[in-house]
């Protein structure tokens, strides 16, 4: 993994999309797991219902990833979820 993919989303929560899923992230890193590259962190506020998984561990596989969104703040990402549930 390059370090300027990681840069990015170093401090930032990312909401990625695969053909199936969308999920969102923060304290990202890139752990390689049964030879299988992998992102990994923490549910942020906002991404799942009630926040019942709120600062759980959860990755999704980089070779799945179809595009991504950035945010500067977990607090961004959750302004963006609240406007668009309304």
């Amino acid at each position: 993994m390059s370090l300027e993919v990681e840069d990015m989303f170093q401090g930032k929560t990312v909401s990625f999309s695969s053909v199936s899923e969308t999920l969102a992230m923060k304290d990202i890193s890139f752990q390689t797991i049964q030879d299988r590259l992998f992102v990994v962190g923490r549910i942020p506020l906002g991404a799942t219902s009630k926040d019942s998984a709120l600062n759980n561990t959860c990755a999704i596989a980089w070779n799945s990833v179809q595009d991504f969104l950035v945010f500067d703040s977990e607090q961004d990402y959750f302004m963006w979820i609240e406007a668009s549930e309304s």
